[in-house]
């Protein structure tokens, strides 16, 4: 196709051409974004979304048991309609039964969003990388591509980790969770340990992307770019991120959002932690007409973190630090809300 100039086009040309890209845009953000999420019964499927999309789907042992992928409209935060594919049964009888690997990689690969639920606790990271294994197995290479690429992979329930213990940033009758430096040193290396075992296997189909502000030029047989996004072909390590800013730290923040692509993220929808992440990293995997719709059920994204402190006083007995007083609060008696 040639390219034309805009001003060749002339005032009402253009005009027409704003109004044409206004109309797709439009219509493109009123349709429902489609969310799959997949994980063994118990890791907290359900209370995730519900945190992060500000939805009422069922948790606990009430829910409904189904034999098939089913599908939940349910309006989001702002009102707007989102699509879930509530993805039963995952686990040995998934890896063994051919059956279920088609009726499941549909559902995938027609998902805007794909999020990969692993507990934060577990000790054994094999069921899960073989229902990967046996979901991409009956699908051609652009497909398997396709579905790695939309995936984020978490660690759900982070809160049943302590020792030692969390802290709650209090700014007044808010706050958010943190771990403490050792805790955090814990989820890091459990992370590290089941990108390694889920996703280190598929490095020769995965890929990373991320926008750019147009500035981004290095030679690199891995590496594409253009005025608007860079790519990355292959496993966008810790390693090899550090490699990378080490050789070029102007691009720091660019291979950062690089290796989010890839990181295994552990987070918690009781404690709201790390969810402002997720939904960050889920942006950066989203294409241009998935992100119209994503933007319109988003709200204040600053709000995901925050837990009040009543709430708080609930979940159990932490290190509150009062950060407007720049005090430690080890009596909430002290502080009254």
């Amino acid at each position: 196709m040639e390219r034309v100039s805009v001003g060749a086009l002339g005032e009402e040309r253009l005009e027409k051409v704003r109004q044409g890209v206004r109309r797709e845009r439009d219509a493109e953000s009123g349709r429902p974004l489609s969310v799959a999420i997949m994980g063994q019964a118990g890791v907290g499927k359900s209370s995730l979304l519900n945190a992060l999309f500000g939805t009422r789907l069922p948790v606990g042992d009430g829910k409904t048991g189904t034999c098939e992928p089913r599908c939940i409209s349910v309006p989001g935060n702002s009102g707007h309609m989102l699509t879930f594919w509530d993805m039963p049964g995952m686990g040995e009888s998934l890896a063994a039964d051919p059956g279920y690997h088609a009726m499941y990689r549909d559902r995938l690969v027609e998902s805007d969003v794909v999020i990969w639920a692993l507990h934060a606790d577990s000790a054994s990271t094999g069921a899960d990388a073989r229902c990967l294994r046996a979901l991409l197995a009956g699908a051609d290479r652009q497909t398997r591509a396709e579905l790695l690429a939309k995936l984020t992979v978490v660690l759900t329930k982070a809160d049943t980790l302590t020792p030692p213990p969390w802290i709650f940033d209090m700014r007044g009758s808010h706050g958010a969770f943190l771990p403490s430096p050792a805790l955090a040193d814990r989820l890091s290396a459990r992370a590290a340990r089941f990108e390694r075992a889920f996703l280190e296997p598929w490095a020769d189909l995965l890929g990373a992307a991320t926008y750019t502000t147009g500035e981004f030029a290095i030679g690199d047989d891995r590496l594409s770019f253009d005025g608007h996004a860079v790519r990355y072909r292959g496993h966008f390590s810790a390693e090899v991120c550090e490699a990378y800013r080490a050789a070029h730290p102007e691009h720091a923040e660019v291979f950062s959002r690089l290796r989010d692509d890839h990181r295994v993220l552990p987070c918690s929808a009781l404690f709201r932690y790390n969810l402002v992440r997720l939904m960050a990293g889920v942006v950066n995997k989203l294409g241009p007409a998935a992100v119209f719709r994503f933007q319109r059920l988003l709200g204040d994204v600053t709000e995901l973190a925050r837990v009040p402190v009543e709430a708080m006083r609930e979940y159990g007995n932490f290190l509150v630090w009062d950060g407007v007083r720049g005090v430690k609060a080890f009596d909430l008696a002290r502080f009254p809300f």
